[in-house]
């Protein structure tokens, strides 16, 4: 009987193998014939049309870049699918060059040195923290995000809705400069946040009323932590439970668990917990430490000797409202 089960399991099991092995003959024999249909000079047009375009947006063509921009052009799937491979079959045209480092896993495509556009004006490098926009187009900027907005997609998803909207502030601006622009909106002006993975104005996020107990009862429990003084407090009395150090992933929670109160770093205008520990007074009075176990940011007291005055007094106010709870 085994042996009759084996049998028929190879078989299965061949037939399968088979069955793929068709479907995939199948794919690329579609593949092969949708780039016969382009033909070699309507590939390399269609590859570098696509190409120029992040140059024209002045948007470093990373391979992820080059590969939404095939999808957005409604390119045909059997380019899109082997895009890479097919921008290094024409080295007269283009060079596929092999990154280090964080983008080591993706590959940068470019023209060749003689094909590049004499109109390029170089890349916008949309992480860099140097802020070259004028004071009254930020203003414009901030009056646009005065209202409901919501933005799905990201940096890049945000300002390609940006540019389709056509507002006449940006209009002298490249796409890859206004990505530029809503990464330092989001990192340093703070004028829009992540919330529930969608990018929105922080007014907005901060305005919003508070969900119901019974839509969200975890979020809803717990007064709010309303200021920096309060904060510190706060976190004094939690540190008075936990003299090691906190995790800076497991914070929110235990706050709430353990004084039935709510921290919101969005209350204080950062998109990351993190970010509140660059905050005076928190920058001197803790230390985020990852000695612990060398993988998780533990929150830890600073030296209460080296505290100013008044961070003294919270201090002392948290022992004693420690010592009142536990008498």
């Amino acid at each position: 009987g085994r042996t009759r089960q084996a049998q028929v399991g190879g078989r299965d099991g061949a037939a399968g193998a088979g069955g793929r092995r068709g479907a995939e003959q199948s794919a690329d024999a579609q593949a092969a014939a949708v780039l016969e249909s382009m033909g070699r000079d309507g590939l390399r047009q269609t590859l570098t049309s696509i190409l120029e375009s992040l140059y024209e947006d002045r948007i470093k063509p990373l391979a992820s870049y080059v590969k939404g921009r095939l999808k957005e052009r409604s390119t045909p799937e059997a380019v899109v699918k082997s895009f890479a491979e097919l921008y290094a079959q024409h080295p007269d045209l283009f060079v596929v060059q092999a990154n280090s480092g964080s983008q080591a896993d993706e590959p940068t495509i470019f023209f060749v040195k003689e094909k590049e556009p004499t109109w390029f004006k170089g890349w916008v490098d949309i992480d860099s923290p140097d802020d070259p926009y004028d004071e009254a187009i930020w203003e414009e900027f901030a009056k646009f995000l005065d209202g409901d907005h919501t933005f799905a997609g990201g940096r890049y998803g945000m300002a390609r809705e940006l540019t389709q909207r056509k507002l006449s502030f940006l209009e002298p601006l490249s796409l890859g400069e206004i990505c530029h622009m809503v990464q330092l909106a989001l990192q340093h002006r703070k004028l829009i946040v992540y919330h529930r993975k969608m990018l929105k104005p922080i007014q907005t996020v901060l305005c919003a009323p508070p969900p119901s107990a019974g839509a969200d009862g975890d979020e809803a429990d717990g007064e709010e932590i309303r200021d920096m003084d309060d904060l510190c407090v706060v976190l004094f009395r939690m540190l008075a439970h936990h003299p090691d150090g906190i995790r800076l992933c497991r914070m929110k929670q235990m706050i709430k668990h353990e004084l039935s109160r709510k921290l919101s770093e969005m209350a204080f205008k950062c998109t990351k917990l993190i970010e509140l520990f660059n905050l005076q007074p928190l920058v001197e009075t803790f230390v985020l430490d990852t000695e612990s176990d060398g993988k998780s940011i533990y929150v830890k007291l600073g030296d209460p000797a080296k505290f100013n005055d008044h961070v003294k007094e919270l201090h002392t106010r948290a022992l004693a409202t420690e010592a009142s709870t536990r008498a």
